[in-house]
């Protein structure tokens, strides 16, 4: 039977990507270390005590056979390699590989998901910004292109303590804001916003920058290569559930676009 996995979490953090790229902001877990240190203390201390009664070990040693064994519905490598894969390929492309089984994301509404998500990333700008309906459609539309045109590649999946993995991304960060200081500069002037309101102003400054980051997709440039390890476990063990928390999301979200406007 196949691991239902659950999406939204990293989803929602790689979504809110579209809020800090549009402001122009700018980010391995690992097994628990204090229940592995105590873990190789009684082991130590086992080793060390004289042989004990058959009828004292015995159950000590069914417990530990029990912990070796691994449960026969628990993920492998490969389902988490396939997991993260298929969260990028949701926010960037809107589809995914179908052999991963997600919990919360029902059958041919992948596409909806990822442009709703990026539909409500820009609406938290334009109510700051006061945008109009017009200039969120056309943010919401380049947003959508600039995540089809994200590269990140999923490489190994090293097993942990916990049962789950650590998974290696290399993402190359999509600069969608190559040049944009001296093109907003030339695009926008002095004489363009006087006499306009705070929000008239926002909203020509705002469609530029959608024509400065369209233009750049044309022939998009990519920042050099950034290796990201995140923690792939379970997030609800009463249902089985594995996938990746909302902080491990954040550290995808944070390097897909890179923020530079030089």
């Amino acid at each position: 039977m196949k691991n239902k996995l659950r999406l939204t979490a990293l989803l929602v953090a790689v979504a809110m990507l579209s809020v800090s790229v549009l402001t122009g902001c700018g980010g391995s877990s690992s097994g628990n270390k204090k229940e592995a240190e105590e873990t190789a203390a009684v082991q130590e201390e086992q080793a060390e005590a004289p042989d004990a009664a058959p009828a004292e070990t015995e159950p000590a040693k069914e417990e530990t056979a029990a912990a070796e064994t691994p449960k026969t519905d628990a993920p492998t490598a490969e389902d988490a390699k396939a997991y993260v894969k298929a969260v990028l390929d949701i926010m960037c492309t809107g589809d995914y590989d179908h052999s991963v089984e997600l919990a919360d994301i029902p059958a041919g509404e992948e596409a909806q998901l990822r442009d709703s998500t990026i539909q409500s990333a820009v609406a938290a700008i334009a109510s700051d910004a006061g945008l109009s309906e017009e200039v969120q459609a056309d943010f919401t539309e380049v947003m959508r292109e600039a995540f089809s045109k994200a590269k990140y590649t999923v490489g190994d999946a090293v097993p942990t303590e916990d049962g789950g993995y650590d998974v290696t991304v290399t993402i190359e960060p999509l600069r969608l804001y190559a040049g944009a200081t001296t093109k907003l500069q030339e695009k926008v002037t002095a004489d363009d916003i006087a006499g306009l309101s705070e929000e008239e102003a926002n909203n020509l400054i705002y469609t530029k920058i959608a024509e400065i980051i369209r233009e750049n997709l044309e022939e998009p440039e990519y920042a050099e290569p950034q290796d990201i390890v995140v923690h792939y476990g379970i997030i609800d063990e009463q249902n089985n559930l594995w996938g990746v928390s909302e902080e491990e999301g954040e550290k995808l979200g944070e390097i897909l676009f890179s923020a530079d406007m030089e």
